[in-house]
């Protein structure tokens, strides 16, 4: 029996799982041993090595080829391995200008970071060790990628109304809200695709709304919005919240119904007056058909009922006010002392985060019961 020397000095690969095999061009098979020839080598010596050693060979390349630099492969996929280690392996990947333009746009928008982040330090070097097709550098400045910006924008655009021009039906939703002392008109559009029948949106607009929030200034802006992308004529509802100042514009601008110009044309010519119509915006357009948000009503409903309620049963109403003062109480200390706010986390598990502020909030609106 061989020793434990022995046997770790023996070779544990054959010729056939060679990685250099592939220098080496086999000849004849003898029982145990086989006779190869070396491609490198001029002529056609052969060389003779045991089936499951390959050490003859390995000492005819390091003696007669050791200036070569060989290359190892593996026979059974016939693919090239990198020498001398695989851990040395790098997978390369390049990326076209064009797409991580297009990367960049895409995080800095859906992140809502600042246009000046591009223009900071660590953020173009980052961008620089991204291997690209080309020489291409990243953006020097906010007002290049703002150009940048501005393009992808009028692309997408272009895109949207495409889109709609062949959608016979469409929904919109509208909404105002205030952020940083600024009003802004939000307006999406949702419909069916026709090819998978799947449901699909875009948001169109997010306008500046200066002023006062009337019924006449929503509905021109409304207007507006929509002819932009050609929706007037497509539109088959919107929904927005019970505001009265939404609720009357739908209701000033809403479309005429069709006895009303079947009465008009029986009439016959009626005289307007030219200077009192360029003067008003009355009447110049009309509005799609108008729905309430479903959720919004239920919740104006529930608020409405547990304030009758209360109102009508005192003893209740007395319960209702001390837990809800308390409730105020907790959430003003935790809010104002850091030493409060720790034991409400070990408590709760939860510091002053919005599922903490969203449970206080909700106590005034759940009705106590009866005592």
């Amino acid at each position: 029996m061989a020793t434990a020397s022995e046997k770790q000095a023996q070779p544990t690969l054959t010729f056939e799982g060679w990685r250099y095999s592939h220098y080496f061009e086999l000849v004849d098979n003898k029982g145990k041993n086989v006779s190869v020839r070396c491609t490198l080598c001029p002529g056609q010596k052969l060389l003779s090595t045991a089936v499951n050693s390959t050490a003859n060979l390995i000492k005819h390349l390091r003696g007669k080829h050791a200036s070569m630099k060989l290359v190892a492969q593996d026979p059974w996929r016939n693919e090239d391995i990198s020498s001398p280690s695989p851990k040395q392996l790098q997978l390369q990947f390049l990326l076209s200008k064009q797409e991580l333009d297009k990367l960049v746009a895409s995080f800095i928008v859906e992140e809502m970071l600042p246009i000046n982040t591009v223009e900071s330090p660590t953020f173009r070097k980052i961008l620089s060790k991204i291997p690209i097709t080309g020489d291409r550098r990243p953006w020097s400045d906010r007002k290049t990628f703002t150009g940048y910006l501005d393009e992808c924008y009028l692309k997408m655009e272009s895109e949207l109304k495409k889109t709609f021009e062949s959608l016979p039906y469409l929904s919109t939703t509208a909404d105002i809200w205030s952020s940083h002392n600024r009003s802004f008109l939000g307006i999406t559009v949702h419909w069916i695709n026709p090819c998978n029948f799947k449901r699909e949106k875009a948001a169109i607009a997010c306008k500046r709304i200066k002023g006062r929030h009337t019924y006449d200034v929503i509905g021109f802006e409304m207007e507006q919005i929509h002819s932009a992308f050609g929706l007037s004529h497509r539109i088959t509802a919107t929904v927005t919240d019970n505001g009265s100042n939404f609720v009357k514009a739908f209701k000033m601008y809403a479309p005429p119904e069709p006895n009303e110009e079947e009465d008009n044309d029986e009439q016959g010519v009626v005289f307007t007056d030219v200077e009192e119509l360029l003067g008003t915006t009355e009447g110049q357009f009309s509005l799609p058909p108008h729905f309430r948000c479903a959720s919004h009503t239920l919740n104006l409903i529930s608020c409405n009922d547990i304030d009758k309620w209360l109102s009508s049963n005192s003893d209740s109403k007395c319960v209702y006010r001390s837990a809800t003062a308390k409730c105020a109480a907790l959430w003003t200390k935790a809010s104002r002392s850091t030493l409060a706010s720790e034991i409400v986390d070990e408590i709760c598990g939860k510091k002053n985060d919005c599922a903490y502020i969203n449970k206080v909030e909700f106590l005034p609106r759940c009705p106590v019961p009866h005592q």
